[in-house]
């Protein structure tokens, strides 16, 4: 989960979320790297990843070949 946080100049971390209730506790982690945008996410290395596995050159089947497979899979 990511979640995005204020931090007040007297040091208190402020995070708005609607799934945190009153009292729960939270680990945070800080890191050194930098605030990543959440909102781009890293598309960048998911791309390499699937160039990669593009690369492989795996056996192509259809979709019929593979609804097949998990037909059989099931029974």
């Amino acid at each position: 989960m990511v979640i995005r946080a204020e931090i007040m100049e007297n040091g208190v971390l402020r995070v708005k979320s609607p799934t945190f209730k009153p009292g729960e506790e939270i680990l945070l982690e800080i890191r050194q790297e930098g605030i990543r945008n959440a909102d781009k996410g890293r598309w960048s290395e998911v791309e390499k990843a699937l160039a990669k596995a593009d690369a492989l050159d795996f056996p192509r089947r259809t979709n019929n070949e593979i609804i097949h497979d998990l037909h059989d899979l099931r029974s």
